[in-house]
């Protein structure tokens, strides 16, 4: 198994420095309805963010809220999802908060698995970066699975396999790897920054899901055909963005 899953990963190295040039690419851009000032990260309540709750980012004013500050009924959600859109009371035309979740793709919901484990380990103080696929990754995504994405939960247990080739195709690029002789394949974020975990609202806008009004940010009743598909889903890490397979075609790794 270790040898399958060693020859994976090394057939993946050069495909995600591609990536990561792709990535790079992207920098520097900036949010044009991003506010400036030091206020511009705050909630309605002023206080600052707290990664151990649900926060969602306005993608008008850019600006992160607290959950419990929120009026409107998000539903089951867990910290440090991107497949969401949000704009909030003070940005909407209409003084009432806009919310909508969308299908989250393998590759998405692995990083928010290992964003809240790596949060829960530094609360326990522990600080571990690394976690086990098996005993760690793919349990917290069983247990949350109906809050972390819209896509009907899987029958039976095939999705497993989805999830290590999700994580290996990124590695270097979203995920580090490593092998423990005990625990088996661990894999890590590669921008061990959570605050940097985000909705891409650009590339939203870029490919008309999201629209610029005089009004601020609106959603696109009739997406243009260019939007992208739910295999292809905006994430921005680290102030750049890749677009992430959901990994549904892609051929199981024997192991």
């Amino acid at each position: 198994m270790r040898k399958s899953l060693d020859m994976d990963i090394a057939s993946n190295n050069s495909q995600n420095a591609h990536s990561e040039s792709q990535k790079a690419g992207e920098n520097g851009e900036k949010n044009k309805n991003k506010n400036t000032g030091d206020a511009q990260n705050t909630c309605y309540c002023g206080k600052d963010r707290n990664l151990n709750i649900v926060e969602l980012l306005c993608a008008s004013c850019n600006r992160w809220f607290h959950e419990s500050c929120i009026g409107y009924q998000l539903g089951k959600l867990v910290p440090f999802m991107t497949n969401y859109l949000f704009i909030c009371k003070n940005c909407s035309p209409t003084g009432l908060e806009t919310f909508k979740k969308n299908q989250a793709p393998f590759p998405q919901m692995c990083i928010t698995a290992i964003a809240n484990l790596k949060q829960e380990s530094a609360k326990e103080g522990n600080n571990k970066a690394m976690f086990s696929k098996d005993r760690e990754i793919i349990p917290y995504i069983d247990q949350y699975w109906e809050a972390m994405t819209t896509m009907p939960r899987r029958v039976t247990q095939s999705w497993y396999a989805t999830v290590q080739r999700a994580l290996i195709k990124d590695i270097h690029v979203l995920f580090t790897y490593e092998e423990d002789p005990v625990q088996g394949p661990m894999f890590g974020l590669h921008n061990m920054e959570l605050t940097a975990i985000k909705p891409n609202y650009e590339a939203m806008i870029k490919q008309g899901q999201l629209k610029v009004t005089d009004m601020g940010i609106a959603t696109d009743p009739q997406p243009s055909p260019l939007a992208f598909r739910p295999m292809d889903i905006p994430l921005v890490l680290d102030g750049s963005f890749a677009f992430v397979p959901s990994g549904h075609d892609w051929e199981l790794p024997k192991i």
